[in-house]
């Protein structure tokens, strides 16, 4: 384990929680998208996702305290922007002080000043480097070319959902070889190319969002006979709900940069678009295969 890396806040209305938390930590988010908005707090992170119903009427989850340098600061900063108060700042010993809130998601928002405790600087941990990769458009602007497909399975969305959220589960319809991991951030890698080759899949591609059960986010990169855009990755929403007896799979890739799609635009993204929507439905058309339930 490396250490905590993110606490997920499950939120009824997402614009309303990411402009709060935007007020609250005065800085904008680092991925905004309808199915996450994740925040860089100091090298970890803070997510919001959207929120099922019952998961809304009470303060959620195990309580995340959040070190700060001015307890009192930050505790009236987050009560003046609507946080209801839980505990106001006390110290627990050691001269080290906790204050909670709920925010106005219903959240329980913790937090620490710890003297003792000191966040290792970036820099001191060493990784190798990845091929250099961008999620999105870098100046933001998208193109509308969204890939949409939705198909009718007979299979049960539990079903559905355990071939799309484990290694062991997509291998066994996707692609031979997979690294996957259920979490924000893990790996989403499909290999389809054997290990005698440099680029075998979507190395590179992770989580990016999930509600168990229901919905699962993660960036894609382009086959790698695409240089030019291999390097800037797109993401894929697949969203699952109960339909006559079966499951609706509703599949998305968006992420398409606008630049890409003008004139001037490197040719490789109309092909990289054209690639996947050739590909995607004979992928769906193998999940349908494993499942036993015919598409539709």
């Amino acid at each position: 384990m490396l250490g905590l890396r993110t606490a997920i806040h499950p939120v009824a209305d997402l614009a309303a929680a990411r402009d709060w938390y935007a007020k609250l930590l005065e800085i904008t988010p680092y991925f905004d998208q309808p199915f996450y908005v994740g925040f860089d707090v100091g090298g970890y992170e803070l997510g919001l996702v959207p929120a099922e119903d019952d998961r809304c009427a009470s303060p959620y989850g195990v309580e995340a305290l959040w070190g700060v340098a001015d307890l009192d600061a930050v505790y009236w900063r987050a009560v003046d922007l609507g946080a209801t108060p839980i505990e106001a700042p006390h110290e627990v010993g050691g001269d080290i002080r906790v204050a909670s809130v709920i925010d106005p998601a219903g959240n329980r928002l913790g937090l620490i000043f710890n003297p003792h405790f000191a966040v290792p600087a970036r820099g001191a941990v060493t990784i190798s480097d990845p091929p250099a990769t961008t999620l999105g458009a870098p100046d933001g602007a998208l193109a509308d070319v969204d890939l949409v497909w939705t198909r009718a399975l007979s299979a049960p969305r539990a079903a559905v959902w355990a071939a799309w959220s484990s290694a062991e589960g997509l291998a066994a319809w996707f692609a031979d070889e997979v690294r996957m991991e259920l979490r924000i951030g893990g790996p989403f890698e499909i290999l389809f190319f054997g290990p005698e080759v440099a680029e075998r899949g979507s190395e590179g591609s992770k989580v990016l969002a999930f509600i168990p059960g229901r919905l699962l986010a993660f960036s894609w990169n382009a086959p790698p006979h695409l240089k030019h855009t291999r390097p800037q990755l797109t993401w894929v929403t697949v969203e699952l709900t109960d339909a006559d007896g079966g499951t609706a799979l509703t599949l998305t890739h968006t992420g398409w940069p606008a630049a890409g799609f003008e004139a001037g635009g490197h040719p490789d993204w109309p092909a990289t678009h054209a690639y996947f929507k050739a590909a995607w439905p004979r992928v769906l058309d193998a999940l349908a295969a494993h499942l036993g339930a015919p598409a539709a």
